[in-house]
């Protein structure tokens, strides 16, 4: 009974171990340092936990606060960045640990989550060995894009919802079940809770995957080319003609219509023109 068991804790402790040395040295200045700096975003993300500690501990809505502007009503914080899922991690920690000690506790514990549902994906829904799904788990809880939020934009740290929902979404589509039907809705209000992009990307991973379950591309022994096709070859060699052109451009700008059209990086909407 013991040998399946001992595995999965390896593999949590490991997680845990990886999450310590990826962010080294701040397991040794946990209540006096963060990742970066409090006068910009990581300033807000600390307070995104203080206050919703602040408004639980005073049997308010945490949507709200009265901390800020306080002669006005309570302010509205639904449409703020506001990382609840991270505040609730926090919660019962801030009083004993502080605010700053919290908060990277909280940061350890996001990058182990990470680690931990994308081995669970890997795993259980891929099919891959321990070991592969263990590097599966690596690698994206520590990617350079997480690693590189970690100095500012805390939200798109806690990326744990997104392999969980792959994950319940393939288990419901497998069962057609109501029960992971319904994990499959709750991971999509988790990864909102973490970050509001997190819940678009939710969507957009769904319908991608009910797409390939319905949509069946087969290429044809002869394929016939329709006449117009060639308009389409014009069109993409014009775009990639107009984007190259003004990314070689002095200034990178026209007008069409009185409209400034302008590009300076490849940015939406010029990167998809560009794609």
């Amino acid at each position: 009974m013991g040998r399946p068991f001992a595995p999965r804790v390896l593999v949590i402790c490991s997680f845990a171990v990886v999450a310590i040395a990826f962010t080294w040295p701040l397991p040794l200045h946990m209540g006096t340092h963060l990742t970066g700096d409090p006068g910009g975003d990581t300033g807000v993300y600390v307070w995104n936990q203080w206050v919703f500690h602040q408004e639980l501990t005073s049997a308010n809505n945490p949507l709200s606060t009265g901390r800020i502007l306080s002669l006005t009503p309570r302010v509205d914080l639904s449409q703020h960045n506001y990382t609840a899922f991270l505040g609730l991690l926090a919660f019962p920690l801030m009083s004993s640990l502080g605010v700053i000690a919290s908060f990277n506790v909280v940061f350890l514990l996001v990058g182990w989550l990470n680690a931990l549902a994308a081995y669970g994906l890997a795993r259980r829904a891929m099919g891959a060995g321990r070991w592969e799904a263990w590097l599966a788990g690596l690698v994206f809880a520590w990617s350079p894009v997480l690693i590189a939020r970690g100095t500012g934009h805390f939200s798109l740290v806690a990326a744990a919802p997104l392999p969980a929902f792959i994950w319940c979404l393939i288990k419901a589509e497998q069962s057609r079940s109501w029960k992971d039907a319904a994990l499959v809705g709750v991971c999509m209000a988790w990864a909102a809770f973490c970050d509001a992009y997190f819940g678009v990307y939710c969507l957009m991973i769904a319908a991608m995957y009910i797409a390939g379950t319905i949509v069946r591309v087969r290429r044809a022994a002869t394929p016939a080319r329709l006449p117009w096709t060639w308009l389409i070859d014009v069109v993409m060699v014009s775009m990639a003609g107009l984007v190259l052109g003004m990314l070689g451009g002095i200034r990178g700008a026209f007008s069409v219509m009185g409209v400034m059209v302008s590009i300076r990086e490849l940015y939406t909407p010029m990167l998809i023109l560009t794609v």
